[in-house]
């Protein structure tokens, strides 16, 4: 099957490479939620001199206001409006005379003989139609009019999720794209799914998307590959930096497994993990910490206050540091910059703290219990070494070890609890370590100047 790019790589795996050619697909979603964007996006991508794209404006927003917003996305060049890209303004038409916009659309399409075809906004048509079996004629006469003519045609409009059994283009369209805008609980997040693909495979489910200077950048929902990940276990294990904890557990962590460190607020959980990459460095197993607590100034007064120096420890093929405030987190975003550093810059250990920020984006158990175990499978797959930090939210863990529990997604866990006497007592204990031995016992963990000492 032929098809057409959306200038969106990430877009393109998600519709299985790309808009079915000579298709007419709609591209439907509330104001303000990208889809024009997106519309000249494919324009500016897909147009040739002898094959130029002709967007149609119709009644929804003046053309002057397209070509002016136009100008802040880097895909756009202006030299190729009038050449490659050609606006035509039907809305006057649309007014006095719907009826007739199938002969206006077939005497355009032969002046200019477009390889994309773009209707902005299709919807307008149908609702300045006010007769219902005269919209559902000239809606099969343009339907037959495209089709017959080899070109790729987007209907986009501020269609909602209901009008897919409500509106009669739906059946006529061959793919639908939905974008969807969520302002719920302060934050503005954006997502995307294909809710029609005629004849093709796609990847299903909500895609997150933002919208930069380079028009939208897509995020594809992780998922746990349909064939399970083909890779050869290493026996080799990796020394956590802390020599006591190595005993317990048969000399280091196995090259690949996930270690969950849970435990409430101040009993040593980051220290624990920066320990785990700072030996790395120490063997030259570039790491990554995933923060989303502390920033870099903070995270740079904690390691100085161990004696140990942030120069020394962060920096390229050493540790690299990636913050992201929890206020804004999104964790498909997240997810894809962690593996795209992991690729970047060949990880071996990384570190995830803390797990509950990423909580407060996703209001489904089930989906966070998802998302964190294909990330696992395939941090598994590439032989990356991790850690999850979880807080909890008492001083000792009882009957689950996390609030919505995730111990059975990891190889490892460790659990570190606090004791309030005359003196605070901080103790770690060993639950659970996949395919190896371990101490059980739990032993005090100290938090002296140079870092956790385990007895």
């Amino acid at each position: 099957m032929k098809r057409i790019t959306t200038g969106i790589e990430a877009l393109d795996r998600i519709l299985g490479g790309g808009f079915p050619a000579n298709s007419i697909h709609i591209i439907m979603g509330n104001p303000g939620s990208g889809k024009t964007i997106l519309a000249e996006q494919i324009a500016f991508t897909n147009a040739t001199a002898d094959r130029p794209a002709l967007y149609i404006v119709t009644v929804s927003e003046p053309l002057a206001k397209f070509v002016t917003y136009l100008q802040q996305f880097t895909f756009a060049d202006p030299a190729c409006v009038g050449t490659r890209i050609l606006y035509e303004d039907i809305g006057d038409l649309l007014v006095a005379h719907p009826e007739q916009i199938t002969s206006r659309i077939q005497d355009l399409i032969q002046r200019h003989r477009p390889g994309i075809i773009i209707f902005d906004s299709f919807k307008a048509i149908g609702d300045m139609m006010t007769h219902l079996p005269a919209w559902r004629r000239v809606l099969f006469e343009l339907a037959g009019l495209l089709t017959a003519y080899a070109a790729t045609t987007f209907w986009v409009g501020e269609y909602t999720g209901d009008a897919l059994t409500r509106k009669p283009e739906f059946s006529v369209a061959d793919g639908v794209l939905e974008l969807l805008r969520d302002c719920g609980s302060g934050r503005d997040f954006r997502f995307l799914r294909v809710r029609k693909l005629r004849g093709s495979d796609f990847a299903d489910g909500s895609h997150a998307l933002r919208i930069c200077p380079s028009g939208l950048e897509v995020f594809p929902r992780l998922v746990t590959p349909d064939v399970t990940p083909s890779y050869t276990p290493i026996a080799e294990r990796l020394p956590s930096g802390i020599a006591d904890l190595d005993e317990m557990v048969d000399t280091g962590w196995l090259r690949g497994s996930t270690t969950l460190i849970a435990g409430p607020s101040g009993a040593g959980k980051t220290v624990l993990a920066l320990h785990f990459l700072r030996e790395g460095v120490a063997r030259g197993e570039p790491g990554l910490l995933v923060s989303l607590e502390e920033n870099p100034v903070q995270l740079a007064r904690s390691m100085r206050s161990f004696g140990w120096d942030p120069e020394q420890m962060i920096g390229p093929d050493k540790l690299d540091h990636l913050y992201i405030s929890p206020v804004e987190l999104q964790i498909d975003t997240i997810v894809a910059e962690v593996f795209r550093r992991i690729e970047a810059n060949h990880v071996q250990r990384l570190v995830i703290d803390a797990v509950g920020d990423l909580e407060m984006t996703v209001n489904d158990p089930t989906r966070l219990r998802d998302y964190l175990y294909s990330l696992v499978q395939r941090l598994a797959a590439r032989q990356v070494t991790s850690m999850l930090v979880v807080e909890t939210p008492n001083l000792v863990v009882s009957e689950s070890v996390t609030r919505r529990d995730i111990s059975f997604l990891c190889d490892n866990v460790i659990v570190l609890q606090m004791l309030l006497g005359e003196e605070l007592l901080r103790t770690l204990r060993i639950l659970k370590t996949r395919g190896s031995k371990h101490d059980g016992k739990a032993r005090t963990l100290l938090i002296t100047p140079t870092g956790i000492v385990v007895r």
